[in-house]
């Protein structure tokens, strides 16, 4: 039986049609004004920039000189991400391998939503336009390639720990988390999805995984555990130190974390940044445990994926469009969220609400950044993940029983 697309995704659908149209045009009038590249085209800087920046600081890898880098060139990452930046520059091929990665995850990511959306009875036309172009125009997956961030990597480990999750095999889901929390530490959170269900064994997996493959990533990156250890740990707060202090135009534009508007009050407030860091984490991880335990625990799958997703690309000071790759995962669930509910007659108080919000979230920071009238996209996004993490504790998102669901009914 053929289903048409609910009209909560066909307004996504429609709206991130626009967005893009609307980039497009911002683009065009603000080059036919003068404006420099960085202002009229987002994509315009330098291909691969991240990617690139290390090679001459890897001929010093496992040696002390290799911590202290090459000017103000340092490998900032964990462990495991220095890791992956030694495998990829010694295939010869970092840019062929990262190109070559994205073109297959995105290929499987869009025949798997189309697969998927044929199964729930969606005609075949538009189970395959409303994958490709959603992909094709994203800012964050746009972005995240011509950077060549290893967010990627992160992105296709925590992606397929989800799809696993999802399907039941806890255990390797946690281990893919963990791996991804190895590269970068913030999808540690989404171990936090075992906890309701009583997952301890899966949720010691991925904490094991987590510790030991950065153990291991310390050994080898030498010249000794310590040196390593020392060194990264040192260049990672270094970078986050340099990094909160900043009020730049780039910051205000491209940074969607909530950090940005801590800073904001704290100016207003005439509060020192330095010393903002500590205060602005406590306070997020007090939040996110009262709502975790309060509201999320007994919620759909559904609202805890979309609540820790947006939690841990808002809450670092760092956080850059390509991060929000990673709400894509929360973004198909809820899209088969909405079917399901489109289905059995169900209106989903919220649902509406948290595609309508994720339209902007997956368009260009540029489309939102007029520095003459006081308005910066960072900020706006920011704004954005707040409203759309507040919605996800508030709502149910998924009315339709699932097995997920009934895992955490049958274990409280």
């Amino acid at each position: 039986m053929r289903v048409r697309l609910p009209a909560v995704l066909r307004m996504f659908w429609a709206g991130s049609l626009v967005a893009f149209g609307l980039m497009v045009l911002v683009g065009y009038v603000e080059f036919r004004m003068g404006f420099p590249p960085p202002h009229y085209n987002p994509l315009g800087g330098a291909r691969y920039e991240d990617l690139m920046e290390f090679p001459p600081v890897y001929r010093m890898l496992h040696t002390a000189d290799f911590y202290e880098g090459i000017n103000t060139s340092r490998v900032t990452y964990p462990p495991l991400g220095m890791v992956l930046f030694a495998a990829l520059y010694a295939s010869g091929h970092p840019v062929g391998i990262y190109l070559g990665t994205a073109a297959v995850w995105l290929a499987v990511c869009v025949w798997g939503v189309r697969r998927a959306l044929i199964a729930e009875g969606i005609g075949g036309m538009t189970a395959t336009l409303f994958p490709l172009t959603v992909a094709l125009v994203s800012f964050p997956i746009a972005g995240l390639l011509q950077r060549g961030n290893i967010e990627l990597f992160v992105w296709v480990s925590a992606g397929v720990g989800t799809w696993l999750f999802v399907r039941g095999r806890d255990d390797a889901a946690a281990a893919l988390w963990g791996l991804a929390a190895a590269v970068k530490l913030y999808p540690i959170v989404l171990l936090g999805l075992l906890l309701p269900r009583g997952k301890w064994r899966a949720f010691a997996v991925g904490v094991g995984t987590f510790v030991g493959v950065t153990v291991a990533s310390l050994a080898w990156l030498g010249p000794t555990m310590g040196v390593a250890w020392h060194g990264a740990v040192k260049n990672v707060f270094r970078y986050q130190g340099m990094r909160v202090g900043e009020w730049s135009l780039h910051e205000l534009a491209a940074n969607h974390s909530v950090f940005g508007l801590a800073k904001l009050m704290a100016i207003a407030l005439g509060l020192p940044l330095a010393k903002l860091t500590l205060p602005y984490y406590a306070c997020g991880a007090l939040l996110m445990g009262w709502a975790y335990f309060a509201r999320l625990w007994r919620m759909p799958m559904a609202n805890q994926l979309l609540a820790l997703t947006t939690f841990m690309v808002a809450l670092p000071p760092i956080s850059y469009f390509y991060a929000l790759v990673q709400l894509y995962a929360a973004w198909v669930v809820l899209v088969f969220a909405a079917i399901r509910a489109e289905k059995n007659g169900v209106r989903v108080k919220g649902l509406r609400m948290a595609m309508g919000l994720l339209v902007p979230l997956f368009a260009s920071f540029m489309v939102f950044t007029y520095p003459r009238m006081g308005l910066f996209g960072g900020l706006v996004q920011a704004c954005l993940l707040v409203g759309l993490w507040l919605c996800a504790v508030e709502f149910r998102l998924d009315e339709a029983p699932d097995r997920r669901e009934a895992e955490v009914t049958s274990s409280a």
